[in-house]
Parts: structure tokens; sequence; C-alpha cells
């Protein structure tokens, strides 16, 4: 299935299918090595392989698809699923969160004695906004994140890899 093949037909997999969805079949692919590492140890389960620290490379930061705004969590998410290495770290939200503050685009506000992060006026520039979302049960503010501050954060990737690197060793 990994190769866009139906395994009851022999034959290929509609383009639409969502099995051909890229992280779909890269889950596939995984779910395909650890079998394959149970079968060779004779039914015994692998080691647990020591996870890799999150790194992607250029040709994959290429793959990033700019969407109109979103927030902080959904970008996150994105730059997460263009990794092909199943065994590497995830990028962390807080991680992002706190190079930002770092650069200057973020600052940390207090509000009602709690705390949040919110643009500075330099990140309101770059394209960082703040939106008051009301729905039937709560009412609250949503920071997102336009297409020209999206292209900076990967522009940036190994700044901000190299910030999270030496703040986290």
């Amino acid at each position: 299935m990994a190769q866009g093949i139906n395994p009851l037909t022999n034959s290929s997999i509609e383009n639409d299918s969502l099995l051909n969805d890229i992280r779909i079949s890269r889950y596939l692919f995984y779910v395909n090595d650890i079998l394959k590492q149970i079968i060779s140890n004779g039914g015994i389960k692998p080691d647990k392989k020591k996870t890799v620290p999150f790194d992607l490379t250029n040709d994959e930061l290429k793959k990033y698809e700019y969407t109109e705004e979103l927030p902080l969590s959904k970008l996150v998410k994105k730059i997460n699923d263009l990794k092909s290495n199943m065994d590497m770290k995830d990028l962390k939200l807080k991680d992002v969160g706190d190079w930002l503050i770092h650069i200057g685009v973020l600052q940390i506000v207090n509000i009602n004695n709690h705390n949040y992060k919110r643009p500075t006026e330099v990140g309101k520039n770059m394209g960082i906004s703040v939106r008051r979302i009301f729905n039937n049960y709560e009412n609250y503010d949503l920071v997102l994140y336009d297409l020209s501050m999206q292209r900076y954060i990967i522009e940036n990737f190994r700044e901000m890899q190299k910030y999270i690197f030496e703040k986290n060793s």
C-alpha cells in the first residue's frame, strides 16, 4: 500500500485516495520497516531506536505550503509533517515560541494575571496579528501568522534550529 498498490487487487490506488497522502504513505513505510525488523528478530519487537534531533533538509523545507493565516500550533504541525525520518523528534511549539520571543517578534503580556504571547510592534509589521474569536463556549484571542511571517520562519529555519539546540543543550 505504501507504494500505491492495492494489496487486494494488485491494481494502482487512485490518486485521490487517502492512501496516497504523503503522511499516510510515510507511516505505511515506517510500519513496514518495523514489521520486517520483528520478522528478522524471530518475532521479537526491536529495541526502540533513540530518536534523532529534529532537522529538515532544504528539499523538505521547500515543500512547505504557505496558507493565508494560521496559528503557530498549525504552522509547527505543518513543519513537522515535512519530515521524512519517522525516528526524528518533533519540533516543539514551545521552542518555536521561545525563538520568536528571542528575536523580538513576540512578547509575554500579562492579562488578568495570565501570561500570553502577543506580537510586538516589529512582529505586527512582519505579519503577526491577533484576532478575537467568538464561539458558543468561549471568547479568546488567536495569534495568527500570515504568509510573510510563515516565509520568514521557513527562510530562517537554520537560525531557529541553532537557537533551539543551544537553548536545550
